[in-house]
């Protein structure tokens, strides 16, 4: 682990057993008898917060209100709407509020006015810097890390300080004391309204400085709403609003006491600014698609958007106002031609004024609308939707969306389309989606190395070049060349400088927008939008960081009646005694039962015939093999009446039904002969000698896992069940049945990333060639 040398952190090396890319101890909550202030007690707030949550009307509050001061045991001092919202007002300047500035723009001899809201970026800022739950989660200094393989140090990529462009930007700063405050940026227009008739353009904020779980997450920590700002053609006049706070301390530094008492100083800079192509463009002040470069990143002629393979100058915030200088000192015709020269507005760029920012470089690789919403949904679905059969016959698995048919069907959901490039369908277009899959599935890692970067860069390589071929015999008129295509050429280098995709996608921000519509379709008259749904935001923040307080003090009021407590917590765990089986859990304990009744339940089914007998059998065949000694040195027997208990968990949901359809949870396992495939039938434990064995019933497919019958051999019967200890299960997979072939099965390796790589080398190991 090598740290910035500004850090003054020596280089250290780690087990990889016992690193952590970032460990907090134990939060330092200060103590507060009575966290729910100014609400007058916990009842008020509870009952304040509940209102808020449900969206309940005036009217309907003051109803509920007087029900129950009528039955209240409690003490109950809320009397009306009007007074909650007091309580509200008053305690909302517990974190940074929404302000309003007008700014004025002049058009055809007329100034117009227009309203931009936004929350101070560095008050915000400091809330997260002062707030104990937070604190030590912070990562101020920038970090190179490398994994040993066997032969040599490989450098990884995760969090954005893992990456190039924090280290780089710790660099810029002045060799003082002074650490990065890295903003993630998102900006983008939200449809409130059904038909989306009433539009907005919020902004939200995260902190880069923040492991991932917590600043992608919904907690305080996460994104929040910072700005709305007005939908028209003076997006940068009021994004200097926003900005302004950051403006001067982004050059001089700002000391901050933060959660801990100790202060520290901060330059405040934007790392990441996630946005879809429309709003990048925006952004960086080119003129989209249209002109002559439309890349936000590099110079790449308009006409060369398919030539993925070739580098172009990259574009540099520095040049551009150079450009954009020089075309102010001609006249009208003049400037226009230089300014179009390079693609770009006459427009002063917002992020100018931010020090240690590059907009050009922030601009980053958004998945979801470069992918999903662009080259798959809106290109290669397309070509290949007349071709689509099967899809009903796919199998059903967790977070993955089923299509009964997808003819004639758009979805407004790019997770939808990235559910759908996963499935296997039934040569050059099919090749192109591939490929495509495999870049997909390459950007998603969450965890990049110089092998996957190359990997996924070649497969960018070889994507282009069969969609190149596919171009040259594709009629349809369609153009190949298009700006979400080039994107690809600057993928990897993306995640090179801000660590993996999951930092800069816009699918988590976009989430940011539900909250919106609920407040404007549920708790609005539809006047002073901007007003009310801002109002409303900053009070669930508020009743959010209420709730996280009393929270504590229960903690607090519970370990000091129970010491004991928070050790009694893990005994809930669903069958902890099993801890033995390491990476594998069995939950979802079913009723006991003996051996004669599960055998008379399945007794039309092949896989169970002579269950008792077959266990016994292989029982007193594995044991030794792992070292466990057999009960008084002899092979196991069970009797009927003996009993086992069936499990529905198992790392992964085990349940025949999944949302009312049948569902087939297949599995990877580890046996004697190698990595095989099996259908999942049943998971049990069963008692040998006091001990509790964990055991799954399976169907094994494509590959030998022991010795066969001669019977078997002779007829090439495939073996229906055989018994596997719980331990040799590697992971959950979902296989596709293969209608060409009889009986066979497909591997659909897409389902997530760990599958995607398992796959890759287990091809690998066969000596399979991709």
């Amino acid at each position: 682990m090598e740290y910035h040398p500004h850090s003054g952190i020596p280089t250290k090396t780690d087990h990889f057993a016992d690193f952590c890319c970032h460990t907090a101890a134990p939060s330092l909550v200060h103590e507060n008898t009575t966290p729910w202030e100014p609400f007058t007690s916990r009842i008020d707030f509870d009952f304040a917060e509940l209102v808020l949550k449900a969206n309940l009307t005036k009217l309907q509050t003051n109803e509920l209100i007087s029900l129950i001061c009528h039955s209240a045991l409690e003490r109950f001092s809320v009397t009306d709407y009007d007074g909650i919202c007091k309580l509200w007002d008053a305690a909302s300047s517990c974190h940074a509020k929404f302000k309003k500035e007008v700014i004025s723009v002049p058009h055809r001899d007329q100034e117009h006015d227009f309203d931009v809201w936004y929350r101070p970026l560095w008050d915000w800022a400091c809330d997260l810097l002062k707030d104990p739950r937070l604190g030590l989660h912070f990562v101020f200094n920038a970090q190179r890390l490398y994994k040993f393989d066997g032969r040599d140090f490989v450098r990884f990529f995760d969090e954005p300080w893992t990456a190039n462009a924090f280290w780089n930007s710790q660099s810029s700063l002045p060799k003082d004391e002074g650490k990065p405050f890295a903003f993630i940026i998102y900006a983008d227009k939200a449809k409130l309204s059904s038909f989306g008739h009433q539009k907005a353009y919020p902004v939200i904020a995260r902190c880069a400085n923040l492991p991932v779980g917590i600043r992608n997450g919904e907690g305080f920590g996460g994104g929040h709403l910072v700005g709305w700002l007005p939908i028209n053609v003076v997006w940068h006049k009021s994004f200097k609003c926003l900005l302004k706070s950051l403006t001067p301390l982004s050059k001089t530094g700002f000391w901050v006491k933060c959660w801990d008492g100790i202060e520290r100083l901060f330059y405040p800079l934007i790392l990441i600014l996630s946005a879809d192509y429309k709003e990048q463009c925006v952004m960086s002040l080119i003129r989209g698609t249209k002109c002559k470069f439309p890349c936000p990143v590099c110079l790449i002629p308009r006409e060369e958007l398919g030539n993925v393979l070739t580098s172009y100058p990259l574009r540099t915030s520095a040049s551009m106002q150079a450009t954009l200088r020089e075309a102010r000192n001609f006249i009208r015709q003049d400037k226009e031609k230089v300014l179009m020269s390079r693609g770009l507005q006459d427009v002063d760029n917002a992020f100018s004024d931010v020090a240690h920012t590059d907009v050009h470089s922030t601009v980053s690789f958004d998945r979801l609308h470069v992918n999903n919403e662009g080259n798959f949904s809106d290109h290669l679905w397309t070509q290949f939707q007349e071709h689509v059969i099967y899809f009903d016959s796919m199998p059903r698995w967790r977070n993955i969306n089923h299509f009964n048919h997808v003819m004639d069907i758009s979805f407004s959901d790019g997770s939808k389309y990235e559910d759908i490039s996963k499935v296997r369908l039934p040569y050059l277009l099919l090749q192109c989606i591939r490929e495509y899959v495999n870049i997909n599935m390459y950007a998603a890692l969450e965890v990049h190395t110089s092998e996957t970067i190359a990997a996924g860069r070649q497969a960018i390589k070889e994507f282009t070049q069969l969609l190149d071929q596919y171009s040259t015999k594709d009629d349809s008129g369609k153009k190949w060349a298009y700006p979400k295509r080039h994107a690809h050429a600057h993928l990897f280098d993306d995640i090179e400088a801000k660590g993996s995709t999951r930092n800069t996608n816009t699918k988590p921000n976009e989430k940011c927008h539900g909250p919106i519509r609920r407040i404007y379709r549920r708790q609005m008259n539809f006047k002073n939008i901007a007003e009310q749904v801002l109002c409303l935001d900053h009070r669930f923040l508020i009743a959010h960081s209420i709730r996280l307080d009393i929270e504590d003090y229960d903690d607090l009021i519970t370990s000091q009646n129970d010491p004991l407590h928070s050790d009694s917590e893990d005994d809930e765990c669903p069958n902890n005694d099993s801890d033995a089986t390491l990476h594998i859990k069995l939950g979802a304990t079913q009723k006991e039962q003996i051996f004669a009744t599960l055998e008379q339940l399945h007794a039309n089914n092949n896989a169970f015939n002579w269950f008792r007998i077959k266990l016994a059998n292989s029982l007193s065949d594995s044991l030794p093999a792992h070292r466990i000694p057999l009960p008084g040195g002899k092979r196991i027997k069970f009797m009927p009446d003996e009993t086992v208990i069936e499990h529905r968990f198992i790392k992964v949901n085990y349940d025949p039904l999944f949302h009312n359809f049948p569902r087939y949870d297949c599995v990877i396992l580890q046996t004697q002969a190698g990595v095989i495939f099996g259908h999942l039938l049943m998971l049990f434990t069963c008692v040998v000698d006091g001990q509790t064995h964990p055991v799954a019933l399976v169907h094994p497919y494509d590959a030998p896992v022991g010795q066969c019958s001669l019977k078997d051999k002779h007829f090439q019967l495939r073996i229906s069940s055989k018994f596997f200890s719980v331990h040799s299960i590697i992971r959950g997979a979902a296989l596709a049945e293969d209608h060409s072939i009889q009986g066979d099965y497909l591997v659909i390796n897409t389902i997530d990333t760990d599958m995607f790589l398992c796959m890759k080398l287990m091809h690998k190991s066969a000596g399979h060639l991709e």
